[in-house]
Formats: C-alpha cells, sequence, structure tokens
C-alpha cells in the first residue's frame, strides 16, 4: 500500500517540479524577475518546488532502498512530511486567497487571475496537486505532535510578517497600479485600510495556516486508515516488476 502511494506521489512531484519551473520561466519573460518576489503566489510556489525536488531525492532514495527489502517495511523521513503538509497548507491558502479573494476584487475581470500560463498553473493547478498528494499520497513515519502540525502556517507567518514591514516602511506604497512601488495584495495596503485590519487579516490567513495543517494531516491520516487499506492490497511480486523498470 505504501510503495504504491510512494510510487504515484513521486510522479506528481516529477510533474509538479516541471509545470512550476516552465511557469516561472514565462513568468520571468513577461514580467520580469525581482518583481516577482513580491507575490505570495510567486513565493509560495517556489517553496513548494524546492520542497517537491527535495522530496523526489527522499522519495527516490526508499524506492531504491525498498527494491531490495520488503516493500512493506517502506521507511520515508518524518521531515519530508512535514514538509509536504506545509507545501499542502500554503497551497491551499493560495487558492483559496485567489478564488474568495482575488478574484471578487478584479470584478469583470476575475479571469485575469487564470487566463494565462503561470497564473493558471500557479493559482489552480499546482494548488490542487500538491492538496491531492498530501491528502491521499503522502506516507508518514509516525503522527506528529502538537508542535509539528503548526508548521503549515510558517510559509505564510514568514511571508506576512516580512511584507507588513515593508509597505509599513513605504518600501510598496501602490496599490492598483503594476510598477515596483506595487502593494501586492489588497489587504497589505495600510495606506486606504485601517492598519489594525491589515493586521487582523494577517492574522486571520496564518490562523487559517495553521488550522489547514491540523486538517490536512487528519484527512491524511483518515485515508491511510479507513480507505486503502481496501483499495490497495500489497503484493510483493508486483512490487519486484515494478522496480524492474525503476
Amino acid at each position: 500500500m505504501k510503495f504504491k502511494r510512494l510510487i504515484i506521489s513521486f510522479v506528481i512531484n516529477i510533474l509538479i517540479i516541471l509545470l512550476g519551473i516552465s511557469a516561472y520561466i514565462e513568468l520571468i519573460v513577461t514580467k520580469g524577475f525581482l518583481r516577482t518576489f513580491r507575490y505570495f503566489t510567486i513565493d509560495g510556489n517556489l517553496f513548494s518546488i524546492i520542497c517537491s525536488i527535495l522530496l523526489c531525492i527522499n522519495q527516490y532514495r526508499a524506492i531504491k532502498i525498498s527494491s531490495t527489502k520488503n516493500p512493506q517495511n517502506l521507511i520515508i523521513s518524518h521531515s519530508s512530511y512535514i514538509l509536504g503538509l506545509m507545501c499542502a497548507s500554503t497551497e491551499s491558502i493560495i487558492f483559496i486567497v485567489v478564488i474568495l479573494i482575488l478574484m471578487p476584487f478584479q470584478g469583470k475581470n476575475w479571469l485575469s487571475q487564470i487566463n494565462s500560463y503561470h497564473n493558471s498553473i500557479y493559482h489552480i493547478i499546482i494548488p490542487l496537486l500538491i492538496v491531492f498528494r498530501f491528502i491521499f499520497l503522502d506516507v508518514r513515519e509516525r503522527d506528529l505532535s502538537l508542535y509539528e502540525k503548526l508548521f503549515g502556517g510558517i510559509p505564510m507567518f514568514v511571508y506576512g510578517l516580512i511584507m507588513l514591514l515593508l509597505c509599513i516602511f513605504k518600501v510598496f506604497t501602490g496599490c492598483g497600479k503594476e510598477g515596483d512601488g506595487r502593494i501586492p495584495y489588497p489587504f497589505f495596503d495600510v495606506y486606504h485600510s485601517n492598519i489594525f485590519f491589515c493586521i487582523f487579516c494577517q492574522i486571520f490567513i496564518v490562523a487559517f495556516g495553521f488550522g489547514i495543517g491540523f486538517l490536512f494531516d487528519f484527512l491524511n491520516k483518515k485515508c491511510e486508515n479507513l480507505i486503502y487499506p481496501y483499495l490497495f492490497k500489497e503484493d510483493v511480486e508486483e512490487v519486484n516488476q515494478i522496480m524492474e523498470m525503476v
């Protein structure tokens, strides 16, 4: 069961890496290099791409080790599962912010959030792939502690804190106008909104990131305990045939 999930997760990670890199190349060509880093969509997806590369390396090592041992005793590092949780929480925030905040904020131009290659990849496809991968495919070594479940909100917390400080200290000052000084999201606009409202939005989003980490870990465990035992029946001979092809 774990081995088959690992193989599928490995393939999805490779797909995420290829899509993410190709989308970023297209983004650099159309928008430039430095200007892209103000957006959590970009920073979060680059974080997920880097994590996917690390996960691929760890998964490949696990696959090769399992080719000479019993696949039922497959060992995945605990840090890989935590990285997967952080990616899933990050991408879920991106997806929800796009659907519930950015699209409505754009009004009639809501399709602008998904009408380009990089937007469709970063706003929709990669978030869905990563959330699917984590809930249904990621393999845990052991249960997470309460402290480890909070890791899911760390990327958003770091980004929100840095961006809010940059806006307060007037590194970014404009909203709605494309340029080097443009504030990336309306809830960072401390010049046209109450600063306490901006801080509240950050606290809410970060708290959501922490909460979604708990939810995703719970769903992953439920799938492992309740669903997969009925969907997968581990066959050692079949696994050996797969490994001859790897």
